[in-house]
């Protein structure tokens, strides 16, 4: 199913709908892809939201695509999917607009990074659930994402998130920084819309400049931080990381 991409007044509210967790896989990078260019060419002024259906914003990787790529152990194979996954958070990471998640649900490994990608963040109340759980399952956390988690949330609480790996509530994301808004769910997509609005078509181009200014340092250390990604890289397919992904690929389908 295509994402929806609407214009709700001065706003472009997208909604992802690759599957029905929204996990990371090649056509869950071109569904993104595909409509930010939509957005580009149809709504080139307009703040964004993104948001998406149910009880889960983004379940992260999908490991039935991921995990058969790292124990091949084809280096090649496993660069260019990282270069279309980096490439397609970076992308949302650096949209010269004002960005808002309306975060419905849970928000996991790659899902919460793609919040953090956005400017803002808000949260539907609830039981939702958001870890930075890579490295427990046997996946290093490339530099690229290490540095967009630390501009979105300080050095403290992404080490305490990217190393413990712990998953937590919507309070305890709000405390960190993961969250800027917690809200009762009937009213997530109109605070959200609010937020985003706070930036008019007329003030695109000096919020696109500020935020530019904000994000070159963040940018000139991921620049300057390829061959932490290419460790990562070699790291995700050795046999201990292998292990630990099987262990958790099995765990997975143990649940009901």
């Amino acid at each position: 199913m295509s994402w929806g991409v609407e214009r709700r007044g001065d706003v472009v509210l997208v909604t992802m709908r690759s599957n029905p967790v929204n996990r990371m896989n090649p056509q869950f990078f071109d569904d993104l892809h595909r409509a930010l260019d939509t957005v580009e060419a149809q709504h080139p002024s307009l703040p964004l939201v993104l948001t998406a259906e149910g009880s889960t914003f983004s379940a992260g990787l999908d490991f039935n695509d991921a995990f058969p790529r790292f124990a091949r152990n084809d280096s090649a194979e496993v660069r260019a999917w990282f270069d279309r996954f980096r490439g397609t958070l970076l992308r949302v990471f650096t949209l010269p607009r004002r960005t808002v998640a309306a975060i419905n649900g849970h928000a996991i490994a790659g899902g919460l990074i793609l919040a953090v990608s956005c400017d803002y963040r808000i949260a539907a109340a609830g039981p939702a659930r958001f870890a930075i759980n890579e490295v427990p399952v046997g996946i290093p956390m490339p530099a690229t994402y290490t540095e967009m988690v630390r501009y979105a949330t300080g050095s403290w609480a992404a080490a305490e998130a990217i190393l413990g790996g712990q998953a937590q509530g919507v309070e305890a994301a709000l405390a960190r920084g993961f969250l800027h808004q917690v809200v009762p769910p009937e009213r997530l997509l109109d605070e959200a819309l609010a937020q985003a609005g706070l930036i008019s078509p007329d003030c695109f181009s000096a919020y696109a400049v500020s935020k530019q200014i904000l994000l070159r340092p963040t940018l000139q250390r991921i620049e300057a931080s390829q061959e932490l990604d290419e460790l990562a890289m070699r790291t995700v397919m050795s046999p201990d990381s292998v292990r630990a992904q099987q262990a958790a690929f099995a765990r997975l389908k143990k649940k009901p």
